[in-house]
């Protein structure tokens, strides 16, 4: 129950976020690609799970598994930093007129 409770918060939180910073034209298709993610990372992570551990939960394959992501999130930071359109969530857009 604990778990469900947490669970339902994260995707709470996540939908909050979409639709507040998605273009409201746009919501549909922001809703679709986060949900598309979404299954596309429990995935991905599923397959590291049995990747990492194929003959059950051992110390090394902890181990490993947790290097796999410690790449993987320095990957993901790589890619974040040089996006300039970040600095801009949550300010009004500004016209001439």
């Amino acid at each position: 129950m604990l778990a469900g409770v947490s669970q339902g918060l994260i995707g709470l939180g996540t939908q909050t976020a979409l639709y507040h910073q998605a273009d409201p034209a746009a919501i549909a298709s922001a809703a679709g690609l986060l949900r598309t993610f979404m299954y596309l990372g429990a995935m991905a992570a599923s397959a590291a799970n049995a990747a990492f551990f194929p003959h059950g939960a051992t110390t090394g394959g902890l181990h490993r598994l947790a290097l796999f992501m410690l790449g993987g999130a320095v990957l993901l930071f790589l890619l974040t930093v040089p996006d300039r359109s970040l600095g801009r969530l949550g300010r009004p857009v500004r016209t001439r007129g």
